[in-house]
């Protein structure tokens, strides 16, 4: 069985959880192509699809919709999974917000969504301008200055879980 990992990365955060997921789908013996939006020419070849995007803004990333738009016709006879890289998880209730304010279900209208989940990513700085440093302390929580964000907040385990459940629901 063929399976897309395809994501939209800001900083690299979430194109480095699609890099983990594709090695934990390649453990469970999938053919595993792992590729950003950007570089995707055609999804006929895939049996499922995973699809990541970083949100930014409160935004999924502007290629992760123009690809879901560009493949629609595909995607509606793939099984189809989806998660999202937002430090906002972090917050309390911040995994239910993402997935109720973030999730974007009228952009996945009649595709079949088999599973949707939320991650922390990581949160370099450096990779930051001032603005959006001051931006993303106030959007966070108001109480924290954005130095104090600093990190990687990924949770590998629970990535392997989810990975792994997939990769379950891949063989029924």
């Amino acid at each position: 069985m063929s399976v897309l990992v395809a994501y939209a990365s800001m900083y690299g955060s979430t194109a480095e959880i699609a890099q983990y997921m594709g090695g934990v789908l390649d453990e469970h013996g999938y053919q595993v192509s792992v590729q950003n939006v950007n570089n995707i020419q055609n999804i006929d070849q895939y049996d499922q699809v995973i699809l990541g995007s970083a949100i930014h803004h409160g935004l999924w990333l502007r290629e992760m919709t123009a690809f879901v738009q560009r493949y629609r016709d595909t995607l509606n006879h793939k099984s189809v999974y989806v998660w999202l890289t937002c430090i906002r998880v972090l917050e309390e209730d911040g995994y239910d917000h993402v997935l109720t304010h973030y999730f974007r279900p009228e952009l996945m209208r009649n595709i079949p969504v088999k599973g949707v989940t939320a991650f922390a990513g990581r949160l370099d700085l450096k990779e930051i301008d001032w603005s959006q440093r001051w931006t993303l302390g106030l959007q966070y929580d108001g109480a924290k200055t954005p130095e104090n964000l600093r990190g990687d907040y990924r949770d590998w385990k629970a990535i392997r879980a989810w990975v792994q459940q997939i990769s379950t629901d891949f063989a029924v």
